[in-house]
């Protein structure tokens, strides 16, 4: 072969390659490990009355005595476990009924279709949309006097933010369930499900049992990160809370934000005591849940050793039906009352549809939303495009670290980036936020997108890492053997076949950057204002149909991300039929 000029520039850049590849986990660790930990600190020595910002320079438990007696406290806490732990576990057992009656099968394969829009429905949005449905005044009720002609005006129903925090437990799991079971296809076919299936029907066993005693202690094994993710952020979630949880008291993540927005900023220390009371709750529910599972193991080592082969009186599939048509009336309905509020002229109960239609709130829009929107855009865009690279980087590491040492594993770099999605968000961006002002860093936009990438990160690891690992090296190996180019090969071929995982991974990470209300809450200190920012605080108003614009835009910007990502994948591979076929 050639020593051409490119040959002798792949030579010379070869060495200064291996030498970067090695940075890239670093920089990522660094990247959402750093306002983690800060913030921790920033958070606990404000809590523990160290705030010198404040004139406050000795430790005492006076912020936790203050939170203790400022009202309402113990009704936050209980509603914020009740809540955040009752969402969680119904989303696992509605996740489990649903994989228990239609994996493997057609019907899963088209629910599985739908799992991407369905994911990239902000939850800020999804609530709004739910809480046109379900309100007092809401399209359900409507057609409930429409149908029986009873009631006449709307019902004094608690059904939206309702002080039990039912309202609220219905939205998070509905949200979580989706996620759930994104999460569990990524293990499914690991585990033989069909074979295991076959093998126990031919003993006599039903499918109930032998989902409930072989496959799903393997399976939530692999579950129990997202699980914990899921139970982390049910009990410590702020956007979903104001929109759909109780407001006299609220939960303790709101009750948190609003002592450290209060005027009074000596309210800031016992703000800071409930944020780490949270962290403590969180840390706490988790030790719970994972001491309970070797009983429950045992309990499912029993019911395989009886040998008893129950029979259910009704089938699986209506079981889970009862999850999932509700579940998907919920999702459409949420949907389509927000698109009729956006076009509502007047809308007065019990009519079930506007008179008249109006599109004056559109055409008003684009003045308020130009603005968040180009902030959502650029900071959503930029957050995305660096947690790619760094992610791409830091999984060619491992390829090189494999390559090297043959039985290497990188399953213990899967808890640290869990970590952000793990700790409660109120529990550390304080703490963040007061580290910023005190480098005089606050306010920057780039700070901003840093915050964003925190959480972009994680869920960018998680869903390129099983493409990408699942990559057959050999075509790298052919590639180097014709060309020599190692840049060449890795932008053409490996890229190449990778590329529609990385337009997914893309918009994921771009959907969960428009998701983002805390961070840009905090570290923006009031002067970003983005698209969710805006929903949020319209929530609280009486404007529905401003209201409902925003939560649309809100979902669409994430749908148009992943129908890009598609289009583009599709227009790569229009003529190359094998990977239209394969890539997924």
């Amino acid at each position: 072969m050639g020593s051409g000029p490119g040959t002798r520039l792949a030579t010379t850049l070869r060495p200064l390659i291996t030498r970067l590849l090695p940075w890239f986990p670093r920089l990522l660790l660094l990247a959402f490990l750093t306002p983690v930990l800060v913030g921790l600190a920033g958070t606990w020595l404000p809590a523990f009355g160290w705030f010198p910002a404040l004139e406050q320079r000795s430790l005492s438990l006076a912020p936790w005595l203050e939170l203790l007696h400022y009202p309402g406290t113990g009704t936050a806490l209980r509603l914020s476990v009740l809540t955040g732990l009752g969402s969680s576990l119904l989303a696992l057992g509605a996740t489990l009924l649903i994989l228990m009656a239609f994996y493997p099968s057609r019907g899963f394969r088209r629910l599985e279709k739908l799992l991407a829009p369905i994911l990239s429905v902000p939850h800020a949005a999804f609530a709004i949309g739910i809480g046109f449905l379900v309100a007092p005044s809401g399209w359900l009720v409507r057609w409930l006097a429409v149908l029986t002609g009873w009631p006449e005006y709307p019902p004094n129903w608690m059904t939206f933010k309702d002080p039990y925090g039912l309202s609220l437990m219905l939205v998070l799991a509905l949200k979580e369930i989706p996620f759930l079971l994104f999460m569990a296809l990524a293990s499914l076919p690991a585990l033989k499900v069909e074979k295991t299936l076959w093998l126990g029907a031919s003993l006599g066993y039903r499918p109930g049992k032998v989902w409930l005693t072989l496959i799903w202690p393997v399976l939530y094994g692999r579950l129990r990160l997202p699980f914990y993710a899921v139970v982390a952020f049910s009990l410590s979630v702020v956007d979903i809370a104001l929109i759909a949880g109780p407001t006299a008291p609220p939960t303790l993540a709101v009750m948190a934000t609003r002592l450290f927005n209060d005027p009074d900023l000596l309210l800031r220390l016992p703000g800071a005591a409930a944020a780490t009371t949270l962290l403590l709750v969180t840390v706490l529910s988790l030790a719970i849940l994972y001491y309970l599972e070797r009983p429950l193991r045992w309990l499912c080592l029993r019911l395989l050793s009886n040998g008893k082969r129950p029979r259910l009186r009704l089938g699986l599939r209506i079981w889970a039906s009862l999850v999932l048509i509700p579940g998907t009336f919920f999702y459409l309905g949420s949907l389509l009352v927000l698109i009729l509020w956006s076009f509502a002229g007047q809308w007065r109960f019990p009519g079930l549809w506007p008179d008249p239609f109006s599109s004056r709130t559109w055409v008003s829009a684009p003045e308020r939303l130009l603005d968040p929107l180009w902030l959502t855009l650029s900071t959503g865009l930029s957050a995305a495009v660096i947690a790619l690279v760094l992610v791409i980087g830091a999984l060619e590491n491992e390829v090189r670290l494999r390559q090297l040492k043959p039985g290497f594993t990188a399953q213990r770099l899967l808890w640290v980036v869990y970590l952000p999605l793990l700790v409660p968000q109120i529990a550390f961006l304080f703490g963040f936020q007061v580290s910023l002002a005190w480098l005089e860093l606050g306010g920057r936009w780039w700070v901003l997108v840093w915050s964003h990438l925190v959480f972009v990160l994680p869920y960018t690891f998680l869903t390129l890492s099983g493409p990408y690992r699942a990559y057959d090296e050999r075509y790298t190996w052919v590639g180097l053997s014709l060309s020599g180019h190692r840049l060449a090969t890795f932008w053409r071929i490996k890229l190449g076949q990778l590329w529609r995982p990385l337009g997914y991974t893309l918009a994921t990470g771009f959907a969960v950057s428009v998701a983002q209300y805390l961070p840009t809450l905090f570290i923006g200190g009031g002067r970003f204002a983005t698209i969710t920012t805006e929903a949020v605080s319209l929530a609280s108003g009486s404007n529905r149909r401003s209201m409902a614009v925003y939560a649309l835009v809100q979902q669409l910007l994430p749908l148009i991300g992943f129908a890009l990502a598609l289009s583009l994948a599709a227009w790569r591979y229009r003529h190359h039929r094998a990977l239209q076929q394969s890539q997924t």
